[in-house]
């Protein structure tokens, strides 16, 4: 009892609040004294306070917001004034007028010379023309004014275009088309920190798309993550399209407890919020529900909705109402009034099966007019993708030319070496075979007969050599070009012990580097058994 308590007051402490501060607004705007931008922000806060919880308050307002506008010759103000006027009969299903209200803006918007503008109202008429279904005309205005935001990099109202186009692809029944206009929405608006009306609009879509899908479960956990969003700021006219659908969903779902739960909760919405067409439709879901377990009383409701429908109801309500009764008066045996019953439900039902096929003429024109920009689309794709291959070719090409470059340049670089390399050996074994070939007197012309005084080359090296040094070098006289493993053979010993005794004359004979150090080693070793 204190929790209800509590409840009241705090709703009744709100409602005051927001009175208090409505009333202090409107002396705001009613001070013809204060500043101009003083006033015009203060409609514009009483306009987002009041558009959903009070909006025929708020048309009087934006009715005083545009005179003023007009008063002090604020263009700009004008057309936000007509905008949101436009905004509220379209969210009261009153779509004559809020399309002549749309149309007063977007001439002020092409006054104004400001594309933002137009791309904005072009939007909002396009939902005008979904309504109309003329959705071949609400794809072109969605699919301009996107463009305009992509090439603004304005994010936001990307993706509200995105959940429009995406709207029109459901409508048709291309299910995955729109799933995937939402997804790119909602990925947008999921960068930010925060949601709002905006991201709740895109699950209640997502959840009407499922729903359509006959996936009823998903349908509910989306229409609930909506409406989760739009109670904080109590946004009445979404609240109750959420409502409606949660209460056919639970239809669906044979949960009537549930379905009539929120069937008379968008009852009461809609009465609050005097749509009348919102009333009718709530009345006859409430009616559909009753049938369940009370024909008797189904009947009575449907026909005192049949007895107020107004004559320019839709089809889908009349025929609605007539299978209802037609059901009703069966299940009571009430064979006459069910079968007059029947033929209504008929007429209307041929005339939706007609609406059904100039709306199917209307679904190939959206969808020819989509396979046209698909089609654009693919040729910029490939030629974008072209320029790109021509690209890398070129730039493969560049590799691979310098690669070849390179690989040339290699190979002449160690040609040139190995030709130097060759040229210097064969210049070492020319001033070998001088030197043992040597006129002197001590040497021996003939060069296998050639040999080393091995007491004249200890003394110029000032150290004695021992017997495997003498080997090797004697082995080197012969064959100057050997192979430590063929030293190693000929001297029976180990390649390991030849690279020892190599490493150590080299050092005696201060022999530097060089490729040919054998050569080398055995040149100055005949010099120095010369001397």
């Amino acid at each position: 009892m204190r929790k209800c308590v509590f409840i009241i007051t705090v709703l009744f402490g709100l409602s005051v609040s927001a009175q208090i501060s409505n009333d202090s607004l409107k002396l705001v705007w009613e001070n013809e004294k204060g500043i101009d931008s003083v006033r015009f922000n203060a409609l514009e806060n009483y306009y987002e306070i009041n558009n959903q919880t009070q909006p025929d308050s708020a048309l009087v307002a934006l009715e005083y917001y545009y005179l003023l506008a007009e008063e002090k010759k604020a263009t700009k103000h004008m057309f936000k004034a007509t905008k949101r006027t436009g905004n509220i009969y379209r969210l009261k299903r009153n779509y004559d007028k809020a399309m002549s209200v749309y149309q007063e803006a977007e001439t002020l918007a092409i006054e104004l010379k400001d594309p933002t503008l137009q791309a904005a109202i072009m939007g909002n008429m396009g939902n005008i023309f979904i309504y109309r279904q003329d959705y071949s005309q609400a794809t072109q205005y969605f699919s301009k004014a996107l463009k305009f935001y992509q090439e603004d990099a304005n994010l936001e109202e990307e993706s509200h275009m995105l959940t429009s186009l995406g709207s029109v692809y459901l409508i048709i029944n291309n299910y995955d088309l729109a799933l995937e206009y939402y997804k790119k929405s909602l990925n947008i608006l999921n960068n930010r920190a925060f949601e709002d009306r905006r991201t709740a609009v895109i699950y209640l879509n997502i959840g009407w798309t499922n729903f359509e899908k006959g996936l009823y479960k998903d349908a509910e956990f989306y229409y609930k993550k909506g409406l989760k969003i739009l109670q904080v700021k109590n946004e009445k006219f979404f609240i109750a399209n959420c409502y409606e659908s949660l209460a056919k969903i639970y239809l669906n779902l044979k949960d009537l407890k549930r379905a009539n739960f929120y069937a008379i909760k968008n009852l009461d919405l809609n009465t609050e919020l005097a749509i009348e067409t919102g009333i009718i439709d709530a009345q006859i879901i409430i009616a559909q529900l009753t049938f369940e377990t009370n024909t008797s009383d189904a009947t009575k409701k449907a026909e005192a909705i049949l007895a107020k429908l107004p004559s320019n109801a839709n089809n889908e309500v009349k025929r609605n109402v007539y299978e209802l009764l037609y059901k009703c008066y069966k299940a009571q045996n009430k064979l006459g009034l069910s079968l007059k019953m029947y033929e209504r439900y008929n007429i209307y039902n041929d005339s939706i099966q007609l609406e059904k096929n100039n709306f199917a003429v209307a679904r190939e024109a959206v969808k020819n007019e989509f396979d046209v920009k698909l089609y654009e689309t693919k040729l910029k794709n490939e030629k974008q993708q072209a320029q790109l291959e021509l690209k890398q070719l070129k730039r493969t090409f560049g590799i691979i030319s310098g690669a070849v470059l390179l690989i040339l340049f290699i190979v002449l670089y160690y040609k040139n070496h190995i030709k130097k390399n060759r040229k210097k050996r064969e210049a070492l074994l020319e001033e070998l075979e001088k030197l043992k070939n040597n006129s002197s007197s001590s040497i021996i012309v003939d060069s296998k007969k050639f040999e080393l005084i091995r007491e004249d080359i200890e003394a110029s090296i000032n150290r004695k050599l021992n017997e495997t040094d003498w080997k090797v070098l004697n082995i080197l006289l012969d064959t100057p070009e050997i192979t430590n493993k063929e030293i190693a053979e000929k001297a029976f010993m180990s390649v390991d012990g030849i690279g020892s005794a190599l490493r150590r004359m080299y050092d005696y004979f201060d022999i530097k580097d060089t490729k040919y150090k054998k050569i080398a080693l055995l040149t100055e070793a005949i010099k120095r058994s010369n001397n």
